[in-house]
């Protein structure tokens, strides 16, 4: 037995891969797959259970692989004739510990699988949900299989169950009124509760991931529409994805109050990177009147940036603590000067993640605001207003705010959307 469940999880790719070199070779390997569903979030002490009981009952010279999409294979290139029962009633055994420690999960029926590489590459294809025809490897292959396999292992309810809601609010003497929302799915969330094992093997791969979540972002907005119009939506989206077929789908399908009251933002390190691109893109979203942001501009960027050339509706600058150190000066200043040229509510300060933030902000300028901090204080104001019965503190009703997955669990379709003029703090 080959305990390769510890090491680092494989990718999809680079198995099919390994399998297609046996059956090149004059093999025929033989293996089985636990089809581990990404729900059932189980730990490394988990996988190296399966990796003992494997040990104990499959076939010596058994090789182990945990994927990354949370399923572990074994593979042989003898024949297989152990009675692979025990084994797989230990698995379940496994698995429903799990379930019972985490509180959710299911354990499919087709949970154990047994092929023949290259008979069966059809079924393991299914049962991946990728592409395996044979052809040769190749750079776009690859990155293509990646797409195909991220589509099928991210689901749209995992994405909204990591979507985020962050308020834009602008501060206005003693007025403060919401401007609208950003909504993002939250990477941390979605690695640690529905793709736990799943790793990223260059930057190649974290673009192809940022555009799948770009898909799978624009299919739970358009969900979520008839909930939060009339209200000003900002998604972050790759450079790429404005200019894919999916976008224009996106686009056609869901014309109207949700294109108005739409906005675009894109990284600054995306633009940088793809600039012609990025110009164009700008100009594309704004013929169908989609205002564009530029987004993740750091305060020491400001110094290298030329506002006057940048073809955007807005800029979203991000806090840093740092602003009170030995550079102090030259940083306010400088974001001082950016504020007086985006002004009208066009420079956004965001991760304001505490009240110091918000007033070092004020002090130099800066009306509208994004952050954790913003998100606490909406709290009370949406507790005094919101009618739902489940309602039980400020700090729950800034949750509801924040994490959409939580306003559906109360039963809440309450939110300040944009143009809610709130009270004096």
């Amino acid at each position: 037995m080959n305990a390769h469940a510890t090491k680092s999880a494989l990718t999809i790719n680079r198995f099919v891969e390994s399998l297609r070199k046996h059956a090149a070779n004059g093999k025929a390997p033989l293996l089985g797959i636990l089809n581990i569903p990404a729900d059932l979030r189980l730990g490394t002490e988990d996988y190296q259970a399966i990796t003992r009981d494997a040990f104990h009952n499959l076939p010596e010279n058994t090789k182990v692989y945990r994927l990354e999409n949370g399923m572990v294979a074994f593979v042989r290139a003898g024949s297989w004739n152990n009675d692979d029962n025990t084994f797989v009633e230990h698995i379940h055994e496994i698995l429903t510990d799990v379930i019972d420690r985490q509180g959710l999960g299911h354990i499919p029926t087709n949970l154990w699988n047994r092929f023949e590489w290259p008979k069966d590459e059809e079924k393991l294809a299914d049962l991946l949900g990728i592409s395996v025809a044979e052809r040769q490897s190749s750079d776009a292959s690859v990155r293509f299989d990646m797409a195909e396999m991220l589509r099928g292992a991210i689901t749209t309810e995992a994405v909204f169950d990591s979507c985020r809601r962050q308020a834009i609010v602008c501060f206005d003497d003693s007025r403060r009124e919401v401007l609208g929302h950003e909504i993002y799915c939250s990477l941390d969330y979605l690695r640690q509760h529905h793709l736990a094992s799943f790793l990223l093997e260059g930057p190649g791969e974290i673009e192809i991931l940022s555009r799948v979540l770009d898909e799978k972002i624009m299919e739970v907005t358009a969900s979520m529409a008839s909930s939060i119009l009339p209200d000003r939506i900002h998604l972050n989206m790759q450079i790429q994805t404005v200019h894919s077929d999916t976008f224009t789908d996106f686009i056609a399908e869901h014309d109207g109050k949700l294109i108005e009251n739409m906005a675009i933002e894109f990284s600054m390190e995306n633009a940088i990177a793809n600039w012609w691109e990025f110009e164009d893109a700008c100009e594309f979203l704004h013929s169908l009147g989609i205002q564009v942001g530029l987004d993740r501009i750091t305060l020491p960027a400001l110094e290298f940036l030329s506002p006057r050339k940048m073809n955007v509706d807005f800029i979203k600058v991000i806090w840093d603590q740092n602003i009170v150190g030995s550079r102090r000066t030259e940083v306010a200043e400088r974001l001082r000067e950016f504020a007086a040229l985006f002004a009208d509510q066009s420079l956004i300060l965001t991760r304001c993640d505490s009240r110091t933030a918000l007033r070092m902000g004020r002090s130099l300028g800066v009306d509208v605001f994004e952050g954790s901090y913003i998100d606490a204080m909406l709290g009370g104001y949406l507790h005094r207003e919101c009618k739902t019965q489940s309602r039980s503190s400020d700090k729950k009703c800034a949750v509801c705010q924040w994490a959409p997955r939580e306003a559906r669990k109360n039963g809440c379709d309450f939110h300040f959307r944009a143009g809610k003029l709130l009270s004096e703090i």
